[in-house]
Parts: structure tokens; sequence; C-alpha cells
């Protein structure tokens, strides 16, 4: 098993969609949201969970530099734009990104 680090970094912030939202918050998050992330300095990549009401976004960055600009630049008007389908305050935390692989 290979391990790849480069000193990447994961976040995940979890939340809840408000009750009958969970179409808007689809719509907002590919046309708004995934957006601004791509084109962020050192944004990798996005996974996005959701089952029923409860969501778990994971994004992936180059470093821990470009994580923390994203975080206090960026995130704070995207967190605000998510605020109309949310239910309560986001829970967010950050992450060593180790990339496993099984792949030779």
């Amino acid at each position: 098993m290979k391990t790849a680090n480069n000193g990447q970094i994961a976040r995940s912030v979890r939340f809840d969609i408000a009750n009958n939202k969970n179409e808007e918050f689809q719509t907002l998050f590919k046309n708004e949201i995934l957006p601004t992330l791509k084109k962020q300095e050192g944004f990798k990549d996005e996974l996005l969970l959701v089952k029923d009401q409860h969501v778990l976004a994971i994004s992936v960055w180059d470093n821990m530099d470009s994580a923390r600009k994203y975080e206090t630049a960026t995130y704070p008007q995207l967190d605000k734009k998510l605020r109309p389908v949310m239910i309560g305050n986001p829970t967010v935390e950050t992450f060593k990104y180790d990339s496993l692989s099984t792949i030779g």
C-alpha cells in the first residue's frame, strides 16, 4: 500500500439541511458553492455526502496555507449563502490528508 501526503489538508463541514430544503441545497451547492471552491487557490477536490437531512462535505487542499486562506476569506461568504437551507451551526474540522492506494 502506498501513501501520498505532500502536506495536503482535508476540511470537513457537517450540518443538517432544513426541512423541505434538500432540492434547494443541491441546486445551491451545484451552482454556487462548488464553482466558488474550484476557483480557490490550492483547492483539489470535494466529496459531498448526503443522507436524508445530514450533510458531510469534505474538501481537499494542497496545503494548510490554502485551507486557512479559504477558511478566513471565502468560507464565511459561502456559509452565509447556505444559512437559509441549514439548521443550526455547521461543525468544521481540519485534518491532515493521507491518500492511501492499493494500486501498485
